[in-house]
């Protein structure tokens, strides 16, 4: 079997194997056995090996071939010492093994023409020809027979043309695109009718061409079949790529992920089809376009036009002048344009004649931004506030302002009644007159109404607490404020006693308490999860000391996050998940959460929403009767308002149960926002205004996609540490307390406040906490945000919440 062929000539030896067959024979360069290119022909003849014969075939081409001194018209096979004459070169072809090796001859003697003759002395002999009145001209006794011969030599070759064609299978080639060139070579001649070629069944070699398009050589074998096809795709040569960009150049190109280079890029080599490209730089706009390489070395060209990633921002102020922090950084005095990246910012203009300016806005290079002019109001004068003891409210011209420690902005040059109240204690009243920019200082000392509570404690040297702090050991005689205080009773060993008791001036309170030591049995009752009735689960939850709010500083805080000390004492119960529409429409078969915008927030498993703080409450009551619990909330003067002291039915969450669970991790180190400390997310955590909402929100997270465009099926995202979903997310909820502001810098730890009784609440809302589906700005995502309301909101609803005991 022929595995190899040598070629030596002037080029050198070279070998070739079956993937390279058939090797043409031409004038060209780059053919295979190069002829003379003066005596050459356009259309190349071809050495064909099939299995162990080799062939020379000089079908459509006028190339002169001769095989030991005949010459070759079509097809013919080479044998073992042949010698190949083409055009004024000659080979001697040798089989060695499994190689056919074809060199060139150095013997010209075999050159010499068949119609002339050389001397041996270099002289031209002329043939002699008689003269036919020289030549006695005889009959031709073998006329008969030269005709019989030929008549025989023809029938024979009928016969075989005949059995060729009788015996012959039929192949048809399709090859896409259609083809400048085909031919199909074997060992004997195929015919070609036609579309069609008639061969014997064996090996064959296919060879096409198409201009633009990377030639086909491949064996084929044809079978015994007697009508077959094959089919053939051509493929496309190469394309060349010229990638330049605007405005600036090297930024880098990746097609199909692969990375390709900075521009410019020339002459880069993609096979034909289709790709998407991207290209990136810093401060730009991403790039992506898709593109066609039509191939067949055709050379395109790319721009790539680049849009900026930032604007123009012009930040003036009137008057001008004021100091601009822009993310915390500042940026000098207005006016100043400024180059803006796309993003979130909170703008903070500051000026020491007036009072600061604060605007949060999101850059999108894509469209067009003009910030207005901020317009600042002259600096008012400041009172502080402040009392003995705290948490006082007051009341200016009438109108409660706030709790002391307390500052307030007031008009210069006007008188002010002050006012400050606090149950259990005498109102003190003050008028105060301030200059213009003028901060001024005012504490005012409460006489207590006083009334005497006795404790008789068993054992003797348990601790006892009054709102948190130490007031003595065992049998006490207390003179306490006339308002409601908690008592506690503490040692270890013994379960906690609690209860709010409220002392009366003129009538001294004596209480017997013996602490129930705390038993196996009571362990055992105080399970780390519960279920109510209508399938809710509730997981245990124990308190510590945190800071709750957030630092002046802070990027985005509101000026009702007043960062204070905060210790949860009593153990509680919360809802797994937040309380879904199915479980809501049992309690009230009548609600309908609606739609945003096409998109339902009724089915079943979603959190319910529009719903009044009310509606929450009462649905707490009616689970609490349900359950066989003391219902929390009672009506009075036509609103609901909490017991006091709070009973272990259910409940909303107390804001600050709401703060511990949503922003504490292990080590009591606590989160900014659900997903961790910065901003924006950069992995799902949470169903917040993300890419898919788009069109309905603004604004939105840039780069994030939770796969949700409005509320979500509660416990669709991951648990955080407690075991608790969507505290950051889904919905904002519903808390147990009045809206208040905290007193900020104090000593005080506040111990498991409940938030003002109502009358002592501003505006008397209630506190909303956590981000929903509709926020995507870093304001109100932080998980110290607070809001307030009363009514429905498209995207507030609630979880439900309870003491241990």
């Amino acid at each position: 079997m022929i595995e190899q062929v040598c070629i030596s000539d002037h080029k050198g030896p070279r070998f070739y194997t079956h993937a390279d067959f058939p090797l043409s024979i031409g004038s060209h360069p780059n053919a295979d056995i190069e002829i003379s290119r003066e005596s050459g022909s356009s259309e190349p003849a071809f050495l064909i090996v099939i299995v162990n014969r080799a062939y020379v075939d000089t079908e459509n081409s006028k190339i002169k071939i001769l095989l030991n001194n005949e010459t070759v018209n079509g097809q013919k096979e080479i044998q073992h010492d042949d010698i190949l004459e083409i055009e004024d070169t000659a080979f001697h072809c040798e089989l060695i093994g499994n190689t056919l090796s074809i060199s060139l001859y150095e013997d010209d003697s075999h050159l010499v023409s068949r119609n002339e003759a050389i001397a041996s002395d270099g002289e031209l002999i002329e043939p002699i020809i008689p003269s036919e009145s020289t030549v006695q001209k005889k009959p031709n006794r073998s006329f008969l027979r030269f005709f019989s011969f030929i008549g025989f030599l023809l029938f024979g070759l009928l016969a075989v043309v005949l059995s060729y064609i009788f015996t012959a299978k039929s192949l048809l080639l399709e090859i896409e695109p259609t083809p400048d060139r085909v031919a199909l070579h074997g060992k004997i001649w195929p015919i070609k009718v036609r579309d069609r070629y008639l061969v014997q069944p064996g090996n064959y070699f296919v060879q096409v061409e198409k201009s633009g398009y990377q030639s086909l050589k491949q064996e084929i074998k044809v079978s015994k079949h007697q009508s077959q096809t094959l089919s053939f795709t051509l493929v496309k040569k190469p394309g060349y790529l010229n990638i330049s960009s605007n405005p600036i150049e090297h930024v880098e190109v990746t097609i199909n992920g692969k990375k390709y280079g900075n521009t410019p890029i020339n002459a880069l080599e993609l096979e034909a089809g289709t790709y998407t490209l991207a290209a990136s730089a810093r401060r730009y706009q991403p790039y992506t376009t898709q593109l066609v390489i039509e191939g067949k070395e055709a050379k395109q060209q790319l721009n790539i036009e680049l849009l900026p990633d930032w604007a123009n921002v012009v930040i003036d102020s009137k008057p001008t002048g004021a100091e601009i922090w822009l993310n915390g950084d500042s940026k000098g005095l207005t006016p100043q344009t400024l180059e803006l990246d796309s993003g979130q910012y909170s703008l903070d203009l500051r000026h020491q004649d007036y009072m600061p300016y604060v605007k949060d806005f999101f850059i999108d290079a894509s469209l067009p931004f003009e910030l207005p002019v901020a317009e600042l109001f002259t600096s008012p004068s400041h009172l502080v506030i402040t009392s003995t003891p705290t948490k006082a409210t007051v009341s200016i011209a009438g109108g409660e302002q706030g709790i002391t420690p307390f500052t307030v902005r007031l008009n210069p040059n006007t008188e002010h009644n002050i006012t400050l109240s606090k149950p259990g204690f005498r109102p003190n009243q003050q008028s105060v007159t301030l200059k213009p920019g003028e901060q001024q200082n005012i504490s005012a000392t409460l006489e207590a109404i006083l009334g005497t509570v006795v404790l008789n404690v068993e054992p003797a040297d348990a601790e006892v607490f009054i709102n948190g702090k130490f007031a003595g050991n065992g049998n006490v005689k207390l003179s306490l404020p006339s308002t409601s205080q908690r008592l506690e009773i503490r040692k270890s060993g013994y379960e906690v006693y609690a209860k709010m008791i409220s002392p009366e001036p003129n009538a001294p309170q004596v209480f017997d308490i013996s602490l129930s030591r705390i038993t196996s049995t009571t362990k055992v009752s105080k399970p780390k999860t519960l279920h109510t009735s209508e399938g809710q689960e509730l997981k245990l939850i124990f308190g510590g000391k945190f800071s709750m709010g957030a630092p002046r500083r802070e990027q985005g805080r509101r000026s009702n996050e007043t960062l204070h000390s905060v210790e949860l004492v009593r153990p509680f119960y919360v809802s797994v998940h937040e309380i879904t529409n199915q479980q809501f429409t049992a309690f009230r078969n009548s609600h309908d959460s609606g739609s945003y915008k096409s998109h339902d927030l009724s089915m079943d498993d979603l959190p319910v929403v529009n719903v009044r703080w009310e509606d929450a409450a009462m649905y707490c009551n009616w689970l609490s009767e349900k359950d066989g619990l003391n219902k929390v909330y009672r009506e009075e003067s036509g609103t609901l308002i909490a017991k006091n002291p709070i009973p272990t039915g259910y409940r909303l969450l107390t804001e600050s149960e709401w703060e511990w669970v949503a922003r504490i991790q292990s080590s009591n180190s606590m989160y900014r926002y659900e997903w961790g400390n910065s901003f924006p997310p950069t992995q799902v955590s949470g169903n917040y205004a993300d890419q898919s909402a788009a069109e309905l929100l603004d604004p939105v997270f840039p780069d994030y996609n939770d796969g949700f465009i409005a509320a979500s099926p509660v416990g669709s995202f991951k648990a955080n540490f407690f075991g608790i979903y969507d505290m950051g997310g889904n919905v904002a909820e519903w808390c147990h307390d009045y809206h208040s502001i905290y007193p900020s810098l104090s000593d005080e730890i506040f111990t498991d406040p409940t938030g003002p009784v109502i009358g002592q609440a501003i505006d008397n809302k209630h506190v909303i906490r956590g981000a929903s589906w509709m926020r995507g700005d870093l304001s109100s995502t932080r998980l110290s945000y607070r809001d307030r309301d009363n009514d429905t909101r498209i995207d507030v609803g609630f979880r439900i919440a309870k003491y241990i005991d």
